[in-house]
């Protein structure tokens, strides 16, 4: 199956919205006051738009490569937006642009590659 079969194109994307707290806390102190959203939590949450840009249209996917920075803190209580826009289609192998912001200031960009696997 081709995987530009079922709408799959340049262009498609989503956005997640997640809330700083709990699991996805880390503090560069190890003081609580100073939590801020993990890196490891905001790559997750790449991830994830990239794999709901695509829902739909491919059957499954695989991570195989992350390229960000992760370049702004956000706080505990607060929400994050995360957006995917597929920007490659090469074979199995796709490659999005991501960003998550807080309000108006970027926390991280970067491309995430996902291949396209039958299971």
């Amino acid at each position: 199956m081709s995987p530009n079969q079922d709408g799959l194109s340049i262009g498609l994307s989503a956005t997640r919205t997640l809330v700083v707290e709990g699991c996805k806390l880390y503090s560069p102190t190890g003081e609580i006051e100073h939590s801020v959203l993990s890196s490891p939590a905001m790559i997750m949450e790449m991830e994830l738009a990239c794999v709901d840009a695509v829902h739909g249209h491919v059957s499954a996917s695989v991570g195989f490569h992350v390229d960000v920075k992760h370049i702004a803190p956000t706080p505990v209580g607060e929400t994050v937006e995360t957006t995917a826009t597929l920007i490659e289609i090469h074979g199995k192998k796709l490659r999005f642009k991501v960003e998550t912001k807080f309000g108006a200031v970027l926390v991280g960009t970067g491309t995430h590659g996902r291949a396209i696997v039958s299971l």
